[in-house]
């Protein structure tokens, strides 16, 4: 990474979303990456049956110890995790705080000072059963925007409310302790703009328009923010 495209994070309020992609070598060189991670790291990853899912996640992995490790100064192999009360991981030091999703191959990374954020990624091709799915985890009015929409669009509308709710729960560490139905996402157009539910805490919201837009891609947060987009460079060794 250059110092131009480092991620510039002296403004306390900004959030840096990194797009990759968890199958290329060229981003992030399988080997590297592998002798970042820590023992716990390692013995999770050897638990995966397949190997493609093995390898994402230590792509993953090591993605997020490159890019704090170059923000920090440090060697990526030096970062230490703890895991909090939800099982959210955050740096030991809490010098940065991150939050990662992916969507099959497509991942993204959230990395800010502002300690509570939490970023989703969806691919528009994934099939589920939209409507299904809506009833259980979606508010009324959410459903209604998918009745008359078909095809892409639906697909869309549906990955759009899905990112922001799932980030809403991922900015604290809840998860699905925080039941989908008590997130009620207000719109702008097709894009998520507020999080008017909960409000203790309350939240705020940013879509990101990833390149191809093949994807929805949601960032959340405890405290109003700004977004910083870029996607990862190839790996330099020198890096």
């Amino acid at each position: 990474m250059t110092p131009e495209t480092r991620p510039d994070l002296s403004d306390p309020d900004r959030i840096e979303v990194i797009a990759f992609s968890l199958d290329c070598e060229a981003t992030q060189p399988l080997e590297a990456g592998e002798g970042w991670l820590d023992e716990e790291e390692r013995d999770r990853a050897e638990r995966f049956r397949f190997g493609i899912l093995r390898e994402r996640y230590i792509r993953g992995r090591a993605m997020v110890r490159r890019t704090l490790a170059e923000c920090l100064g440090r060697d990526p192999g030096s970062l230490e995790f703890e895991v909090g009360d939800r099982g959210k991981p955050y740096l030991r030091d809490g010098a940065l705080h991150f939050n990662l999703s992916h969507s099959e191959e497509l991942a993204v990374l959230a990395v800010s000072r502002l300690p509570s954020i939490g970023i989703d990624v969806e691919k528009f091709d994934r099939e589920v059963d939209y409507d299904g799915l809506a009833r259980r985890c979606f508010r009324e009015a959410e459903c209604e925007r998918l009745v008359s929409l078909a095809g892409r669009d639906k697909a869309a509308a549906f990955f759009w409310t899905w990112t922001a709710k799932e980030a809403r729960m991922k900015a604290t560490g809840e998860g699905f302790g925080l039941e989908p139905t008590r997130i009620e996402i207000g719109f702008r157009g097709l894009l998520p703009d507020v999080c008017r539910e909960p409000n203790d805490p309350r939240a705020w919201l940013s879509p990101v328009r990833l390149p191809g837009d093949e994807a929805a891609c949601t960032v959340a947060a405890l405290s109003p923010f700004r977004v910083s987009f870029r996607e990862a460079e190839e790996w330099r060794a020198e890096a």
